[in-house]
């Protein structure tokens, strides 16, 4: 379950009725529930209809274990908090493919895993995501690390507020009624 945001447009970052507990950032939710509390106008759902393209990128390349966490000011009510449309939505994808994978893609596939500044400017421009990429087959050590460091940049904003964020299942199942879901939430907000 998605919570509210909280007042000061943020997903809280603990479940305050239950501080310690384990309901807690990132929280894991499927891909339509998702959909459905994200497509809440046509700035947002552009950037979910590149964010459904990017992931079934993909997909067609084979990468279809692991999960996403997304935030940035996406999973804010940043409309609420700086008067604006979110711009994109930042991913890192947590995946199980491993060096044999990534050395048998072509230079196209590279460029859609965002590994160089030029590949990153591109994410942005073509599926409006700010896209990360992070081995589930690294060493122990160097995951931790990884996973920390995604966690303390994730975990707050610049104004260094706390705040929490969403975890999606890279699983293509759910991809094709999220894409219908979508496309009927950008029919009804046109006509709105």
């Amino acid at each position: 379950m998605i919570p509210e945001w909280n007042p000061e447009g943020l997903l809280p970052p603990i479940n305050e009725q239950n501080p310690a507990g384990m309901d807690r950032s990132p929280y894991e939710v499927d891909l339509l529930a998702f959909i459905e509390r994200f497509a809440i106008s046509l700035d947002r759902c552009q950037i979910l209809d590149g964010y459904l393209s990017h992931r079934s990128e993909l997909h067609r390349m084979g990468m279809a274990e692991g999960f996403q966490w997304l935030n940035g000011s996406f999973a804010e009510n940043i409309e609420l908090i700086d008067q604006r449309a979110p711009g994109d939505i930042d991913v890192v994808t947590f995946t199980f493919a491993g060096d044999e994978f990534y050395d048998a893609l072509q230079p196209g596939q590279l460029k859609l895993l965002g590994a160089t500044r030029e590949a990153q400017t591109f994410l942005k421009h073509q599926y409006k995501v700010d896209f990360y990429i992070q081995s589930l087959r690294d060493a122990p050590e160097r995951l931790v690390e990884m996973t920390s460091y995604w966690y303390s940049m994730w975990a707050h904003r610049r104004s260094k507020q706390w705040k929490g964020f969403l975890r999606v299942d890279l699983d293509p199942r759910e991809d094709r009624a999220a894409l219908a879901m979508l496309t009927a939430r950008k029919l009804e907000l046109a006509h709105e």
